[in-house]
């Protein structure tokens, strides 16, 4: 029953003890399939409830990704993070291509992360 702000002043003081607490990790975001998404999640800005002049862009392809995630490497981000607008996940060809680009990425010495619906 410890209170909110003391856990997060202790998590905070955990941190600081084995982290640098002024380094910041700069991370891209890239959307890799944008717009099409029939679902209304609330918190996301493609969703059906929100009439938004998004263009619908099919998923991209691998080597467009890789040629995303150079430019933000050199631009200084060590983390990709890659969002694709769909209802969800599924085990079909989409899926197996998603894993061949954070496959790509990760073979770049970049850190990965998604959001796939």
């Amino acid at each position: 029953n410890t209170p909110l702000l003391d856990l997060i002043y202790r998590a905070a003081s955990i941190h600081r003890e084995n982290n640098d607490y002024s380094e910041v990790q700069i991370s891209s975001l890239l959307s890799i399939k944008t717009g099409g998404c029939s679902e209304d999640c609330g918190y996301c800005p493609q969703a059906a409830r929100y009439h938004t002049d998004v263009k619908v862009h099919a998923l991209m392809k691998k080597d467009e990704v890789l040629a995303a995630a150079e430019k933000a490497k050199n631009g200084g981000a060590s983390r990709l993070c890659m969002g694709a607008a769909w209802r969800e996940v599924r085990d079909n060809k989409d899926f197996d291509r998603v894993i061949e680009m954070v496959q790509g990425v990760n073979e770049m010495g970049m850190e990965v992360c998604c959001t796939l619906g």
